[in-house]
């Protein structure tokens, strides 16, 4: 989202924000650019209290990787010089691939981020200063006192209102603004059936879930605010430690900040896609929570229903995660990537060759042969997830699209988009011959294989 800034003043708003007295002297492609260009965010511009989304256009894949990394937390408690080691290249050779896609470098990034959601957490909620520098990653109030300054010219404090009734510390509210046009019931239908038992819960107008950091358990609880602008997020915890990171996870598994428009307009005269794409303008293609959870569900997912594959997906928490205790129903924390590796798999009701796949997949993941923060073009992604056994083409694409949130994955063998375009074709249509149809979807072929799986319970009206 671009964002307008006045040289004289030094403040920058956005689109949206009526307190400039005129356009602006300067455009920047985000907030972050703006404060890395020296100027101060409007104090009373409300749509980036948590940062706004940060788009990439025709960037080098290690620059995504890099700011999925930073949306992720990594750069709290580490240098830039470890994040350039993870994505592969040099510090400086990523600070100017960030400077010049993003406009400002790693660490201008992470601090924006962090600095716009200490001012919301101020804004909305009671929790004190100390709690909400931990909340953002911060070590303590004084470092969140030296960030705001930098951002607004003032500490945290100035930015709280008077509050006459402070919300209890064990829970607290956020509203989470997104890109409209935007349907949290399409978000809700897709995660129905898949929501993992013991750890995601899916009602018809709200989605649970329990998450764990440093021992500390929260459930976040996700309901439409029904002003055509945020959802409604309640937090429940005694520790509200990186908050930040959740929040985060919690925008990518919605795809909050991703805009429909490209899509719809891509789309547009297409004979076979066109009109599932304006009958649903705002639908979304659903990304995940946590990444290797996510693999690990589609992996099970190979060749059996849905339905079964939540059934198997919930065994494996319930028998190999974490228990929390007095929090059922949302009581288990997945198995992470070492756990998983050295389990013992028997008796979840694989095959032999499914165990030796997850086996495998676990163990490239423990071991770092295999990073599921690395984007890249497709074809390289599926190059390297095809290498592991028992891992083929739809798994890989899968992956790229829930995962590495890529926008042109195309699961061309998914039996489910075969069955949609085959009705709209009027004829029944092989895997070669989608991957055929889906050239001139590129690169936004992701977004057409959403529309295709979502075309048996079209939306009638507006969201």
């Amino acid at each position: 989202m671009n964002v307008r800034a006045v040289v004289r003043s030094g403040i920058y708003c956005d689109a949206e924000c009526g307190s400039l007295p005129h356009p602006g002297d300067v455009t920047f492609p985000n907030g972050a650019a703006a404060e890395a260009a020296g100027y101060r965010a409007c104090v009373t511009c409300r749509p980036r209290l948590c940062g706004g989304a940060l788009h990439l256009d025709n960037a080098p894949s290690l620059v995504g990787s890099a700011l999925a990394l930073i949306k992720e937390g990594f750069l709290h408690r580490r240098p830039e010089e470890m994040l350039a080691v993870r994505v592969g290249c040099s510090r400086h050779y990523l600070r100017r691939a960030m400077i010049r896609h993003l406009g400002a470098s790693p660490s201008q990034i992470a601090r924006y981020r962090q600095a716009h959601f200490a001012r919301q957490l101020i804004t909305e909620t009671s929790l004190d200063a100390h709690t909400v520098a931990r909340a953002v990653g911060l070590t303590g109030r004084h470092q969140l006192d030296r960030l705001t300054i930098t951002a607004w010219g003032q500490p945290i404090s100035n930015l709280r209102p008077h509050r006459e009734s402070p919300t209890s510390n064990s829970s607290i509210e956020l509203l989470v603004r997104y890109i409209r046009p935007y349907s949290f019931h399409q978000l809700l239908r897709y995660l129905t059936p898949r929501a993992t038992p013991g750890i995601e819960e899916v009602t018809d107008d709200s989605y649970r879930r329990i998450t764990s950091d440093g021992g500390n358990s929260r459930i976040l609880e996700v309901r439409d605010a029904r002003d055509g602008q945020h959802l409604r997020v309640q937090v429940h915890s005694t520790s509200y430690d990186d908050l930040i990171d959740d929040m985060e996870r919690l925008r990518t598994l919605f795809a909050i900040d991703e805009d429909p428009a490209p899509a719809v307009a891509h789309f547009s005269d297409d004979r076979l896609v066109g009109e599932l794409v304006a009958q649903q303008p705002w639908l979304r293609v659903p990304r995940c929570w946590d990444p290797f959870e996510a693999s690990v569900r589609i992996i099970v997912g190979q060749q059996i229903s849905v339905a079964a594959a939540t059934t198997v997906t919930g065994r494996i928490a319930h028998i190999l995660g974490q228990r929390v205790p007095n929090s059922a129903p949302l009581d288990r924390i997945f198995p992470s990537a070492d756990d998983l590796a050295e389990a013992d798999l028997n008796g979840l009701g694989f095959t032999h060759q499914r165990k030796t796949t997850l086996r495998h997949f676990a163990g490239a993941v423990a071991d770092g042969s295999l990073d599921l923060r690395m984007s890249g073009a497709i074809e390289e992604i599926a190059l390297r997830w095809c290498a592991l056994p028992g891992i083929g083409p739809w798994t890989a694409q899968m992956a790229a699209m829930r995962i590495l949130q890529h926008n042109d994955a195309m699961p061309s063998s998914d039996l489910g988009i075969r069955r949609s375009a085959s009705r709209l074709v009027g004829n029944p249509i092989s895997s070669r011959e989608l991957d055929d149809r889906s050239a001139p979807w590129r690169p936004l072929r992701s977004w057409a294989a959403q529309h295709l799986w979502d075309s048996s319970h079209l939306i009638r009206g507006t969201a």
